[in-house]
């Protein structure tokens, strides 16, 4: 085969983990286009070195059919997809069937691929365990690598000596589906038996170990045996909901019974839209020439889509008609995903289309309800962010304020006794005084570097033991009645809560009254 040919990609998107696989024979193409015409394949980023743009499938009839980028014919595009065959796609199968597996346990799991892309896959269950798949052939598997489990993939080899000294080894494999994908076997390799291969949905996940029929019960965990190995920056995807992705068809054409019971055993499982198709594959076989067996075996399966097919058009009715009655959101996207089925009819879908006006005006006012209550809880929050702030703001400043106030008593308090004693002295010799007279009897020269606040915090000490009834000590200080004395004698006052005229002149005179009771004192 030309490895050169594409055979897988993803569906969807670049990012997608989605894988599909390119059927090999034309006829098988044909089928698959039919089934995916209005699905776009990628050259997917999940892939080492994908490039990330679309793909389109190429019939041939001289080689095997396969994938190629848009425009790649006569254009310079380069792709770095390293690995083009069916065996690249083997993370995102893996990945898609241990996902299936788990939705039917009811175990929610996340996945994440390690780099290089497409070496392993690592499963991270719900309860904090984690598998690893190891996939690449060309690296040594590390079974001391953290993991709670270590699985292998095709074809990776194990160092001599530890299958038996860990008593097994647990191996994944695929084979090419008829109808479409590729199935997972999942086998047990023990010492002296081999592998034995089964279904993964006959595996247990016990909180002990992965019981299957090879290994039925926990074996002790096995001493180290390879060295550790380092997994690089992954890429990850989150299972949290049943998966309602597609698996691409890659099987060469073979039995048309076996294909056609495993199509129906496929729909029932993953893609009820594609039942009714698969039935009628069965209905067209049975109208031809079979062995006896296999008309047993068509009619079984026959019996078994057609239920399904009779359920779901009684719950599709129900619904409909309940629909009809009274219009609600829920029943109406119930109903709109039920009418997509391949049988519903023009009558179910017409009473669906009827109420779509409606359920998208619910829709509308809902999301506008979620709207308006995300704004007003942003506003909330933003008018409580506004208040601490101006909370954090107004203490930051009050303890400033504590931190100048302290740091200047602690300036001027030395100075406060020297100053109510050279007051008192002016007053007893019935004059007034001034900073300079006071700076040169007491001989204190920092009197003459201090600010107006310094001068305001040592006059509210000079007078702390000043009776409110009797007129301030500093009085004598204002005497000559300019601006800045009587600017100081205000602040002093409004400091010990004295109040004073609102004029200076009356100011002035009250000063010339209390200077006058200071000097009879």
């Amino acid at each position: 085969m030309d490895r050169r040919l594409i055979r897988t990609a993803v569906f969807g998107s670049p990012d997608s983990d989605e894988p599909a696989l390119c059927p090999e024979t034309a006829e098988e193409l044909d089928a698959f286009r039919r089934e995916y015409e209005n699905v776009t394949i990628w050259c997917g980023t999940m892939f080492e070195g994908g490039c990330g743009r679309q793909l389109m499938t190429r019939r041939c009839t001289d080689k095997i059919c396969h994938f190629a980028h848009y425009g790649s014919s006569g254009s310079d595009h380069q792709c770095g997809r390293k690995q083009r065959g069916k065996d690249s796609a083997d993370h995102l199968f893996t990945k898609a069937h241990l996902a299936s597996w788990l939705r039917a346990l009811d175990i929610a799991a996340e996945f994440t691929y390690p780099e290089p892309l497409g070496s392993a896959v690592v499963v991270r269950l719900e309860d904090g365990r984690t598998l690893l798949v190891h996939l690449d052939r060309n690296r040594p598997v590390a079974w001391e690598n953290g993991a709670w489990e270590t699985i292998l993939g095709p074809g990776v080899r194990i160092a001599p000596g530890v299958l038996a000294q860990r008593g097994y080894i647990h191996r994944v494999r695929f084979d090419d589906r008829p109808g479409g994908g590729r199935t997972m076997q999942f086998g047990t390799e023990v010492p002296g038996e081999g592998s034995k291969w089964g279904s993964l949905n006959e595996v247990v996940l016990t909180s002990e170990s992965l019981v299957t029929p090879t290994k039925p019960v926990a074996i002790p965990a096995p001493a180290d045996v390879t060295q550790r190995m380092s997994v690089p920056a992954e890429r990850a995807i989150v299972t949290v909901a049943p998966s309602t992705g597609r698996t691409a068809p890659a099987a060469r054409q073979g039995d048309p019974v076996r294909q056609a019971l495993l199509r129906l055993d496929i729909a029932l499982r993953d893609h009820p839209g594609r039942i009714l198709a698969a039935v009628e594959v069965i209905r067209r076989l049975l109208e031809t020439d079979q062995k006896s067996e296999d008309v047993a075996r068509l009619r079984i399966a026959l019996g078994r889509g057609e239920r399904w097919l009779e359920e779901r058009a009684r719950l599709r009715r129900a619904v409909v008609e309940r629909l009809k009655e009274r219009p609600t959101p829920e029943l109406y996207w119930q109903a709109a995903d039920l009418v997509k089925d391949p049988d519903a009819s023009a009558e179910e879908r017409e009473a669906v289309a009827a109420v779509e006006a409606r359920a998208r005006r619910a829709q509308e006012q809902q999301r506008a309800a979620r709207e308006r209550e995300r704004a007003e809880r942003r506003e909330a929050e933003e008018r409580e962010r506004a208040e601490r702030r101006e909370t954090e703001e107004r203490e930051r400043a009050e303890t400033r304020e504590r931190y100048v106030h302290q740091a200047r008593v602690e300036k001027v308090e030395k100075f406060a006794l020297a100053v109510r004693g050279a007051l008192k002295k002016a007053a007893r010799e019935g004059r007034t005084t001034t900073w300079s007279e006071i700076q040169q009897k007491t001989g204190l020269h920092q009197l003459g570097r201090l600010e107006h606040d310094d001068k305001v915090e040592l006059l509210a000490l000079v007078e702390s033991a000043t009776a409110p009834e009797n007129p301030l000590w500093s009085t004598l200080l204002a005497a000559a009645g300019d601006g800045a004395g009587l600017r100081l004698h205000r602040d002093v006052s409004n400091r010990l809560s004295r109040p004073l005229p609102v004029s200076d002149a009356d100011l002035i005179n009250q000063l010339a009254a209390e200077r006058t009771q200071l000097h009879r004192q």
